[in-house]
């Protein structure tokens, strides 16, 4: 059985989240396509659609390095113990998402930059910046195991002052659509 320790976050005064990139450290281009049929599988599950109905989503440029808690049981890490090592091993990095995304929400990538801008003012001028977007996603790069058929990924949105949240997903691809894999073992999730 998959358990699941509940973690509650107090939101920070400043509400952007996402990796600080200098020029200098500019990350590479995440040119995975089967990474963006992952995250359409599962944006669409993500506060900012399936509870604010946002109109047009806000996705950051970035990818974040979201600390690893899937704990899998003896069996369970047999299928999807591959997938957290490449999750691990591509999260040392920050990536470029593109605008790849097979998504029916119109969305904008927003560089970390872009978000702060938006943020001269808070959440209210965020609002006014992106009206109808119900926050922004953060998203990790995808781990995969060796055939590509299990996937590892975080998503997490921030909505406002105290409102957010984020888990990792894991998913299967079965007849070419990728959908949540059952598993057992320990995993996390917060919410404010």
């Amino acid at each position: 059985m998959l358990r699941i320790p509940l973690l509650l976050l107090l939101v920070s005064t400043y509400p952007y989240q996402g990796p600080v990139v200098s020029p200098a450290d500019q990350p590479s281009r995440y040119q995975d396509p089967e990474a963006y049929q992952v995250y359409s599988a599962i944006i669409p599950l993500e506060w900012p659609l399936r509870v604010a109905k946002a109109k047009a989503l806000i996705i950051c440029a970035e990818t974040a390095q979201f600390r690893m808690c899937l704990r899998p049981d003896e069996e369970s890490r047999k299928i999807i113990g591959a997938a957290i090592e490449d999750y691990v091993r591509l999260t040392q990095q920050s990536w470029l998402l593109e605008r790849s995304f097979p998504l029916d929400t119109p969305y904008e990538l927003a560089t970390s930059s872009d978000l702060k801008s938006a943020f001269q003012g808070g959440w209210e001028n965020f609002y006014k910046v992106h009206p109808d977007s119900g926050g922004y996603i953060a998203l990790s790069p995808v781990g995969f195991d060796g055939a590509k058929t299990v996937a590892v990924v975080y998503m997490g949105h921030m909505c406002g002052g105290l409102c957010g949240g984020g888990k990792f997903h894991v998913l299967e691809k079965k007849d070419g659509v990728w959908k949540a894999l059952k598993w057992n073992g320990d995993s996390c999730v917060w919410y404010s």
